[in-house]
């Protein structure tokens, strides 16, 4: 017996397959779109804070807590907060605490444990990153700082 339908493409099969492709695809640039925007709104929003307290000559805390991004005075007022869906690995510690940035008018190397800074990693689901680096004077670049 021969089977005769073994050449034969299914237009429903057909469609199954390509909704599978085209949905993984969607869910992929949907990810990574939206570690883009996350590293977009941090890299913004931690510009802003360092502007900030070089204009006004103030000190600004920033601490990193699981997803959320808090700013506070140092009275421990809380004056802006951001969530960000990707954040991974904070690796800024200061000798006020760890996973915090210590932002002044005269940057951020007074309250440093590192002497360079240190550095923030973004990761989505499908496991792509991106890193934020903060030097001793507050500038906010992408990219990661070196081990001392």
């Amino acid at each position: 017996m021969i089977n005769r339908n073994f050449g034969e493409i299914k237009p429903y099969r057909v469609l199954i397959l390509t909704l599978l492709i085209v949905s993984t695809g969607v869910l992929i640039l949907q990810d990574y779109s939206r570690l883009t925007k996350d590293f977009s709104s941090l890299m913004s929003f931690l510009t802003k804070i360092r502007s900030k307290t070089i204009q006004n000559d103030i000190i600004l805390i920033t601490q990193f807590k699981e997803e959320n991004v808090v700013v506070k005075n140092k009275k421990g007022d809380i004056l802006d907060f951001l969530h960000v869906s990707t954040l991974h690995k904070v690796n800024y510690d200061t000798r006020l605490g760890k996973n915090m940035i210590v932002f002044s008018g005269r940057g951020t190397s007074p309250y440093n444990i590192r002497v360079h800074g240190g550095d923030m990693t973004l990761k989505s689901w499908f496991g792509f990153s991106k890193n934020i680096a903060v030097n001793c004077t507050g500038l906010v670049t992408e990219g990661l700082y070196p081990d001392d």
